[in-house]
């Protein structure tokens, strides 16, 4: 993630004049107040349309960290849509400042599915191995998969 004041950076213009030399960048004030909070609703609805027609989805829950320490909770949501394709969604990547125990992180799936009025429709999560993640899906009663990326990486690294 980028800040958004890169867009008041000298360097970030000249790439976008580069790019289209008509096109005058705006402040960080219209993107953080405007551009990007109508994007996300936008975006946000058209997801919510299609995922109201899909019965049954799988997650992946990621606790990561930034390259400054900061702790977040992304969510992507896995399905297969009227047409067969197979679609993988973000829904939402959140700061997330609170221990990482089991229950905590079982709210915070909770919280991030209810956003989405997605709780019930949840089929199975993948996740790797940590102790508080097993946790917080045992705590919410959801099947859990092994992420068969993490368990090649154990395996090579053993």
């Amino acid at each position: 993630m980028v800040p958004i004041q890169v867009v008041e950076r000298e360097g970030f213009k000249q790439l976008v004049n580069t790019l289209d030399p008509r096109y005058t960048v705006t402040g960080r004030k219209y993107f953080s107040e405007t551009a990007l909070p109508n994007l996300y609703d936008s975006c946000r609805q058209t997801l919510m349309n299609e995922l109201q027609k899909v019965p049954h989805f799988a997650t992946m829950p990621d606790l990561w960290s930034s390259r400054t320490s900061e702790p977040y909770l992304s969510l992507t949501v896995h399905f297969i849509n009227e047409s067969w394709q197979l679609k993988s969604n973000c829904l939402q990547t959140s700061y997330f400042p609170d221990d990482h125990t089991g229950h905590i992180i079982a709210q915070g799936l909770k919280d991030a599915l209810a956003s989405w009025s997605l709780i019930e429709r949840v089929v199975c999560m993948t996740t790797d191995s940590g102790a508080n993640v097993v946790s917080a899906l045992q705590i919410n009663n959801w099947m859990r998969l092994l992420c068969f990326g993490h368990r090649l990486h154990i395996a090579i690294g053993e």
